[in-house]
């Protein structure tokens, strides 16, 4: 391919259009993560809903052990177990889990509330499978679970 030819070339052109607006772009840019204004309101409405558990922390994103994760409670189908909705886009997508009421081997927060669990708490996993879930270390507290075994409740609420 000869120079008139390759310069002419509108694919080669659009590569080194985007390549130098990426450099100047980094260049430009501060150096630190910048946030989705949308996460930044869900982070804000989580802090304004949970202020006590996101005042036990120095980091707002440290209470929440998956903190983009969205968490319903489907179904009660007995006390030592419950149908769960796991949406995270990091992550997973399970949407309909099944998860066992255990003891905690060790501290965390719970998936719903955010409160704080200490170790030999009651709570519910995921039910262990092969593969292992994306989302085997989370846990709900088992107090934080509504009482009625059919129940369709979303225990974090609608918050805009």
């Amino acid at each position: 391919m000869t120079a008139l030819a390759r310069s002419a070339d509108p694919w080669l052109q659009t590569v080194r259009s985007l390549t130098a607006t990426h450099n100047r772009a980094a260049e430009a840019a501060p150096r630190q993560r910048s946030v989705h204004p949308f996460l930044e309101r869900l982070t804000r409405a989580w802090e304004r809903d949970h202020p006590r558990v996101a005042s036990q922390t120095p980091s707002p994103q440290s209470s929440r052990p998956f903190p983009e994760a969205v968490v319903r409670v489907i179904e009660r189908p007995s006390s030592a177990t419950a149908i769960v909705y796991w949406s995270d886009a990091g992550t997973c997508h399970y949407g309909y889990q099944g998860w066992r009421v255990t003891t905690a081997t060790s501290g965390g927060a719970c998936a719903l509330t955010g409160a704080p669990i200490h170790r030999g708490d009651s709570v519910y996993r995921p039910s262990q499978r092969d593969p292992k879930p994306q989302n085997a270390a989370a846990m709900i507290l088992a107090a934080s679970m509504p009482q009625d075994e059919t129940s369709d409740a979303d225990l974090q609420g609608e918050h805009a």
